[in-house]
């Protein structure tokens, strides 16, 4: 009988709660990621690009807004980025939470586009280098080198989540272009999170 009342007053609190709870950190270490800027190459968005993946789920909770623009997404998950959700913000969203394991815990960086056949739920996922303001290279496993992203093991990890911001801007190659980051940031969780 307790446990039944203590999972009715479970449910009936998470049914009370706004829907900006389903950004909240539920596990020791999370991350969450957003392109502050970015800046598109002419033509926007029928360009060839250099792409490593594509996946499949939607990015934001209700879909992808084209209403301000080509949205340019930072795009974190776990080390293994292309088996795990990517979870990607725009600059006028900020992504999901997404948990990151206990035990040294680390993240994945990318950067993607809406694919233009299903530009609502479908991300087109572009490799991408550290920019020349030198604000990335120590997120990236590969400095000075184009790959398909990026893999971040947090240094003295703080319960809570953390936040990955850059600015995006695009270079081409001969095969097509790829994302170059500056101004990257990761906030730390902040002292007032609850533990």
């Amino acid at each position: 009988m307790v446990r039944y009342l203590v999972a009715l007053s479970v449910l009936a609190l998470s049914a009370a709660a706004p829907a900006s709870a389903q950004y909240a950190c539920t596990t020791n270490y999370c991350i969450s990621s957003q392109s502050t800027s970015f800046q598109t190459p002419p033509g926007w968005p029928a360009v060839p690009a250099e792409t490593c993946c594509q996946t499949h789920w939607g990015a934001l909770p209700g879909g992808i807004d084209w209403n301000n623009g080509a949205p340019v997404m930072i795009c974190s998950g776990r080390a293994e980025y292309v088996n795990a959700f990517p979870n990607c913000g725009d600059p006028n969203n900020l992504s999901q939470a997404f948990p990151l394991d206990y035990e040294r815990p680390s993240f994945a960086i990318g950067v993607a586009w809406p694919n233009a056949k299903d530009y609502r739920y479908e991300m087109q996922s572009v490799p991408l280098i550290d920019g020349a303001d030198g604000t990335c290279a120590e997120y990236s496993n590969r400095p000075g080198q184009v790959t398909n992203w990026w893999v971040y093991e947090l240094k003295e990890p703080k319960r809570g989540s953390y936040v990955f911001t850059a600015a995006v801007s695009f270079q081409k190659s001969e095969k097509g272009y790829y994302a170059v980051l500056n101004s990257c940031k990761l906030k730390p969780p902040s002292s007032t999170a609850v533990e």
